[in-house]
């Protein structure tokens, strides 16, 4: 399962708010530190914003900050919040639908890697203690 790039960068986004404190910080910064296109980033911000994780501030001093404590969001609420409709295979429009049980098992599945998500609050994914998963960096393989 892979998470599109608008939810990895809203994460990215509210992770660096929780290690501000809540912030706020500016979107061209926060994006040139990560090396994203400032369009994406903004197009990621308007989505936290209307889902009610962040605000927008504005003036000398805006950029954008956590709406609620990061102890009270959990990874799940914003993966759901991004990520309308996920799914992991188009089973509505398979030749295979009605005899096939795979979407109950698929369902399943995402329903078990939500909860785990459920499980995790910013205030805890935000801690800098270990580093990303190995499999992840630079793009190498795990075996």
């Amino acid at each position: 399962m892979q998470l599109t790039q608008h939810t990895d960068f809203g994460l990215r986004l509210l992770i660096v708010l929780t290690r501000t404190e809540g912030g706020p910080i500016s979107l061209p910064s926060f994006a040139a530190d990560q090396r994203l296109s400032y369009n994406h980033v903004s197009k990621v911000a308007q989505a936290l914003v209307r889902t009610g994780f962040i605000r927008s501030l504005r003036g000398r001093n805006g950029g954008v900050a956590l709406a609620r404590s990061p102890a009270e969001i959990t990874v799940g609420d914003v993966v759901r919040a991004l990520e309308p409709g996920m799914r992991m295979a188009d089973c509505a429009n398979c030749e295979l639908r009605l005899g096939c049980e795979t979407s109950s098992v698929l369902a399943e599945a995402v329903a078990a890697f939500m909860a785990v998500l459920d499980k995790t609050t910013l205030a805890v994914a935000a801690q800098s203690a270990r580093p990303a998963f190995a499999g992840w960096s630079a793009g190498k393989a795990v075996k």
